[in-house]
């Protein structure tokens, strides 16, 4: 009787296990995009419509996530404004990181365009 409980059990927590791992995950997953929303919103509001600053949201494991703003080397003028905006309306908990993307990340090219063809 005992062998027959304990198998039952093992084969239960196989089960449950990875369905309530992936509930958290979503509900993790949930939480971010929500945020991330927000956050793109009081951005596009700040800088008075669509931009080239990136809002990337990643929820953390255990605690708190992180709100990421980014931008090309030449619009990082726009991080100030966007920044301010997105502090007043980011959870209390979470991460801001304010990343400018440099030019030597080789996303830039230093040569110049080719010619027109005629």
């Amino acid at each position: 009787m005992v062998p027959a409980i304990l198998a039952a059990v093992v084969v239960g927590a196989l089960v449950v296990a990875p369905l309530a791992w992936r509930v958290w995950e979503d509900r993790r997953a949930e939480r971010a995009l929500a945020v991330r929303a927000v956050i793109h919103s009081a951005v596009v509001r700040a800088l008075g419509g669509e931009s080239f600053v990136a809002v990337n949201v990643r929820p953390g494991l255990w605690g708190p996530g992180r709100i990421e703003l980014s931008a090309p080397s030449d619009w990082q003028y726009l991080l100030e404004p966007a920044w301010g905006a997105v502090l007043r309306h980011a959870p209390a908990d979470w991460e801001l990181v304010v990343r400018p993307v440099s030019a030597t990340t080789g996303l830039v090219t230093d040569q110049p365009a080719l010619p027109r063809a005629a």
